[in-house]
């Protein structure tokens, strides 16, 4: 009986152990699927940054090559807001123009860049996790004469 008695405890400190572990490794699980949302939904932002980028550099190209044909209907950003999918993000276009001597005449060689941004980059202390960005450039011509 002596024996039977100092064993008595022993079941309690296993099962704290237990519950510690087993706490522990919940903690862990839901810390990681966080983790992998957050992932997940800065993956669709980003996707949703480059069709942005994707859009304006379509649209810079369109009003680069249609009569008249230069960089001055370019400057500046786009308005997107009306597409859902681009709610919020902004789009600014950019075009340098140099001009090309061959063959028959001068044409006109066009580099053209489109930044699409969702929200506002600070560094440091005030760093903004959801901040998303994507820049495409192009570089296209007027027909050569």
């Amino acid at each position: 009986m002596n024996k039977l008695y100092r064993n008595r405890g022993f079941s309690l400190i296993t099962s704290i152990f237990l519950l510690v572990v087993v706490g522990l490794l919940m903690g862990y699980m839901v810390n990681l699927r966080v983790l992998q949302q957050s992932t997940v939904v800065m993956a669709i932002q980003g996707a949703r940054a480059m069709q942005a980028a994707r859009a304006g550099l379509e649209y810079a190209t369109y009003q680069v090559l249609t009569p008249p044909i230069g960089c001055a209907s370019v400057a500046g950003s786009l308005n997107l807001s009306a597409v859902p999918s681009f709610s919020g993000f902004a789009v600014t276009l950019s075009c340098t123009e140099t001009a090309h001597d061959e063959g028959a005449g001068p044409f006109n060689v066009y580099t053209l860049e489109a930044l699409a941004e969702k929200g506002n980059y600070f560094s440091g202390v005030n760093a903004n996790p959801d901040y998303v960005s994507r820049s495409l450039r192009a570089t296209v011509s007027e027909p050569p004469p």
